[in-house]
């Protein structure tokens, strides 16, 4: 409920209110559980794969791994077409010149990234006392 001359209303609810509200989540969810019994569930049927009494079962077993290799070997140079072109794009958006310029701002910003962090390493009391003593 909005309190007059404030913006926001306060976020507190009524105890009343919160257990309503967890009790309809707990129905709901008990609705969608009993639904979902009702439904049931269907096991993926199984490959049988190749009977031992087919003819030429071992032509077939190698024809179906050739395939699987074939794909697994179009999946790798598909991947790595996609890094080459990765690659490709990162180098046309850095030049050169630009490269130079980049690691001299990285030195830059990266000493009083060094000096916090051994100035994070030391005791914090011994900190403290040592501006204590800076002080005149």
């Amino acid at each position: 409920m909005k309190r007059p001359k404030l913006k926001k209303a306060s976020k507190r609810m009524t105890c009343h209110k919160r257990y309503k509200i967890q009790k309809k989540v707990r129905e709901h969810h008990r609705k969608l559980r009993k639904e979902a019994k009702k439904r049931g569930h269907k096991k993926p049927r199984k490959d049988p794969g190749v009977p031992n009494s087919a003819p030429f079962k071992e032509a077939l077993l190698r024809e179906a791994e050739l395939r699987k290799q074939q794909l697994e070997e179009l999946k790798q140079q598909q991947k790595l077409d996609r890094q080459k072109e990765q690659e490709r794009k990162r180098k046309l958006e850095v030049s050169p010149g630009d490269e130079q310029s980049n690691v001299e701002t990285r030195e830059e910003s990266d000493e009083p990234k060094r000096k916090k962090a051994k100035a994070g390493k030391q005791n914090p009391k011994k900190l403290h006392c040592q501006e204590l003593k800076k002080v005149p």
